[in-house]
């Protein structure tokens, strides 16, 4: 996989893009961190075949996984799901919830 920055990408963007297109993969870096990645569509679709095989192999509700795909719901919610029948997990977030109100307000800044 190659890693290249920005101002590369965008000056050999075509030629990026067939390659992608070919099966190549491409890190995209700004000031030395990776900030995107590009690939073809074809290893995209093959990717989001298999993320939602998992999901439904770990017991992802169907219809959390459709709402997803529609942008109905955040992807982050296809991993809360998988966790929503653990009471634990309910607590803790009813804990967070509560600590939350219990934090004095935060300063205005003043700029």
């Amino acid at each position: 996989m190659e890693t290249i920055n920005v101002a590369e990408a965008k000056s050999r963007f075509s030629e990026l893009i067939s390659r992608a297109a070919s099966g190549e993969r491409f890190i995209i870096q700004r000031r030395e961190r990776p900030v995107a990645a590009l690939i073809g569509a074809i290893e995209l679709e093959r990717l989001e075949r298999a993320a939602r095989k998992l999901a439904l192999a770990l017991g992802q509700d169907e219809a959390i996984l459709v709402k997803v795909e529609h942008r109905e719901l955040h992807p982050a919610m296809a991993a809360f799901g998988l966790w929503r029948d653990e009471t634990d997990l309910a607590a803790l977030a009813e804990e967070i919830e509560s600590e939350r109100f219990k934090l004095p307000a935060r300063p205005s800044l003043e700029l």
